[in-house]
């Protein structure tokens, strides 16, 4: 235990400042343990001191360490830190939020590894404690990266461990997580239904769920008021839904949302839908499969019953489905999809018939990179250079890629069109922080154009060099860029 708290306050950045003065080489970890193994306890006791007396980020681990054999004393320091958490006011900006995250998880991984298997009524004890920490803690920190509120959620976790592994415990389990659900203001405490089997039985999760659906079954009953959400109604229905995720029951899932909605929308039938293939009851999914989507709301549909067809065995409806899919979405990853569910016989034809329909028409950057991946290059080249001004409407990254396939299949021609409304983007929008891009793409160009006879139906590179001078001239950083 001592040899892996010393790696790794050897190889911590923070552990000691001329680190961050010269490169951090660490060495191999097996040597390094093997060679620990070598160094006497003394000498390991001195350095720890060291590190103990002159790196105050360390003291906290340290401190822990030494008392792993004493759980009380262990508990208490651990305790401060916990009530220390608790009463800081000082605001936490967003990076240092991180920074800040990796401090709680610090203190949670001491109550695990320290005490968790030793005495585990003293570790929950300090993780209900870390838990109630959480309203203070998040009021005063620019969370918006989530650490923070993942350790939390991570604590859930440990606390529900925690509870199991104390035996001897006089504790109404089942009360003690419905309070600690209803100060879920944050949505911290979410996992705690959804993983409350790893606590309660069966039978009392069946209760918990009772409880939440008469609640409610009330709230529902209560007069709405206009323009104001039935919170209380909402909270229920969601606990319903999480205590149904312990249960490992999707039709208590559907209820709850039934209950609040009778006719589900879209959006619920999906989540429905979801639980019943989570579940492994995917026939259950197909009474709202079978229903009519909103527009929006069809490829989600035709998803999940892809995956319905998937377990069910259903080869010849996910043809069909595939099918549908590949037209709605025209890319190479969907038309691979549907290949995989024809027979051998079919694939042939399907492969002409998706040549016709990517030359047709449909998105121009996926209907090339159909093309390329189907080794139809001088069709793909065909096709963008037909439609060359469309380029400049596709996406940024849809469109750098595309210019990099042709490249490396030798259509130089398309590389071009595309390279240009790449570099025509970036100086059209004035863009200076992607003049470095910019100057690249003018390069690309310069060396396609020596690969290139006959530019037809692009400009000549003379020609584009010079509307491009006479467009953009002005844009001088971009030129001194070039130049440099």
């Amino acid at each position: 235990m001592i040899l892996f708290a010393l790696e790794r306050a050897i190889l911590s950045a923070q552990a000691c400042e001329r680190f961050n003065e010269f490169p951090l080489c660490p060495m191999n970890i097996d040597t390094l343990e093997e060679k620990l193994a070598d160094i006497d306890a003394d000498t390991l006791r001195n350095f720890i001191f060291d590190l103990y007396l002159r790196y105050p980020e360390l003291s906290d681990k340290i401190e822990a360490l030494t008392l792993a054999d004493d759980p009380v004393a262990l508990s208490r320091v651990l305790r401060k830190r916990i009530a220390s958490m608790k009463r800081g006011r000082r605001f936490i900006d967003y990076r240092a939020s991180f920074d800040f995250a990796r401090e709680l998880e610090a203190v949670l991984t001491d109550i695990e590894s320290g005490l968790l298997e030793r005495s585990p009524e003293h570790a929950f004890d300090l993780v209900d404690r870390f838990l109630a920490t959480a309203e203070s803690v998040l009021n005063r920190v620019d969370d918006s990266g989530g650490a923070v509120g993942e350790v939390y959620r991570q604590a859930v976790l440990l606390w529900l461990t925690a509870a199991k592994g104390w035996r001897d415990a006089n504790v109404d389990w089942l009360e003690r997580i419905y309070q600690l659900y209803q100060q879920n203001d944050y949505g911290v405490l979410d996992p705690i239904l959804p993983n409350a089997h790893l606590l309660l039985t069966q039978d009392q999760l069946k209760q918990l769920a009772w409880r939440y659906e008469n609640e409610l079954r009330k709230a529902l009953k209560s007069p709405e008021q206009e323009d104001k959400v039935n919170l209380v109604a909402l909270h229920s229905s969601v606990a319903l839904g999480q205590i149904a995720d312990a249960l490992r029951d999707p039709a208590l899932y559907e209820r709850s949302v039934l209950i609040h909605s009778p006719q589900p929308n879209n959006l619920q039938m999906k989540s429905i839908c979801e639980k019943y293939l989570q579940y492994e009851q995917p026939e259950m999914a197909i009474q709202y499969l079978n229903q009519a989507w909103g527009g929006r709301f069809e490829h989600d549909r035709l998803e999940l019953l892809d995956k319905v067809c998937v377990k069910t065995g259903d080869r010849k409806q996910l043809k069909v489905i595939r099918s549908r899919l590949f037209q709605s979405e025209q890319s190479y990853a969907s038309f691979v999809r549907y290949l995989e569910a024809l027979d051998e016989d079919e694939k042939e034809k399907a492969c002409s018939s998706a040549i016709k329909q990517a030359e047709q028409g449909g998105n121009i950057v996926l209907s090339a990179d159909l093309l390329l991946n189907l080794s139809q290059t001088e069709r793909a080249q065909v096709l963008v250079l037909a439609r060359h001004q469309e380029l400049a409407e596709c996406f940024y990254d849809s469109l750098l890629r595309l210019a990099k396939a042709f490249e490396k299949a030798d259509c130089n021609l398309a590389a071009t069109a595309c390279y240009r409304a790449l570099l025509l983007d970036i100086l059209a929008q004035a863009r200076s922080k992607a003049y470095g891009y910019g100057v690249r793409y003018y390069k690309k160009l310069e060396a396609l154009a020596k690969r290139i006879k006959v530019f037809k139906p692009l400009p000549t590179h003379d020609t584009f060099v010079q509307q491009l001078h006479s467009t953009h001239g002005r844009k001088k950083s971009f030129w001194a860029r070039l130049e440099s």
